[in-house]
């Protein structure tokens, strides 16, 4: 944002907006949602993990790559093998 000539007021401004927004979006996705089934649960975390990994792969993951070269993909697949075996303990 500061790139594009944002003051840094503003760029903090909407950060603030956007954590205060997502933190209202969990107490109300827990109000409504907290009594699910877990088929249900599974299926929404999955569609959730895989807006986190799209998003990952459309904006962060090309600027990685060309600041830090091949090793990003072996480091980004180690991070999630591990994060999944810890998922799973």
């Amino acid at each position: 944002m500061r790139k594009q000539g944002r003051s840094r007021a503003f760029a903090i401004g909407i950060w603030a907006i956007a954590a205060v927004l997502l933190a209202a979006a969990v107490i109300l996705g827990y109000a409504f949602l907290g009594s699910i089934g877990e088929t249900t649960r599974a299926i929404l975390l999955a569609f959730a993990g895989g807006a986190v990994l799209a998003s990952l792969a459309d904006t962060l993951m090309p600027k990685a790559y060309e600041d830090g070269g091949p090793f990003v993909a072996f480091a980004t697949a180690t991070g999630f093998l591990t994060a999944f075996l810890l998922a799973e303990r």
